[in-house]
């Protein structure tokens, strides 16, 4: 029994001391909340009214969520392009360095693969930038970047169905002209392919995003 009883006076003093420790260390941060928003204080009453609203920072901060059904819908497609735009990217600039260093060491079988890899990037080049319609909305109050980044998108779908195109009348007719049509395109398409990225990724993470 004293056994017993000297295990529980104890397990009973090393829980005071544990949980005295954390009580302290809630009212030390505690406090300086409640001293920079007193009781009363005109700054603490935006954040109460914003706390009563479900906790939402967008409605507290005047930009609602869609209502409609629409509405959500469109908000998230849009919400997916910044993924879908991955594929694209990847696709054109691999095609592109298979169909250059097929040209440069004349090693014909490199470009074997490229002619799905192209149809891949063509399909997966429409379906990003719907979904960047989606996300940027119609044309309004656009700046610069943003207007580069909507139209050099929409080019890059239309040029990426050119070169699944070219490839497959290259394919089926072969020529050096055609080849040429072919490479050129791809070429350009990958260029604009950077630069957009480029430009997503100032709208994403800012304008210094890639500063040394």
């Amino acid at each position: 029994m004293k056994f017993r009883d000297g295990l529980a006076g104890f397990a009973l003093a090393l829980s005071l001391f544990t949980s005295a420790p954390a009580f302290a260390h809630e009212d030390h941060e505690a406090a300086p909340v409640a001293a920079s928003h007193p009781a009363g204080s005109a700054s603490a009453m935006p954040a109460m009214a914003g706390m009563a609203d479900g906790m939402d920072h967008a409605e507290a901060m005047g930009d609602a969520a869609p209502r409609t059904i629409p509405q959500r819908v469109v908000r998230w497609l849009g919400a997916m392009h910044p993924a879908a735009v991955h594929f694209p990217i990847a696709l054109f600039i691999v095609a592109a360095l298979l169909e250059i260093a097929a040209l440069t060491l004349r090693r014909p079988v490199l470009t074997q693969g490229t002619r799905v890899i192209i149809a891949l990037a063509a399909v997966s080049a429409a379906g990003a930038a719907a979904l960047g319609w989606f996300a940027m909305g119609w044309p309004g109050q656009d700046d610069a970047t943003h207007t580069a980044h909507r139209w050099l998108g929409t080019s890059i779908a239309l040029m990426g169905l050119i070169c699944w195109w070219a490839k497959e009348h290259w394919v089926r007719r072969p020529g050096r002209s055609r080849e040429w049509l072919y490479i050129g395109v791809l070429t350009t398409t990958a260029a604009a392919v950077l630069v957009n990225g480029l430009l997503g990724g100032m709208l994403t993470h800012g304008m210094r995003h890639l500063m040394f």
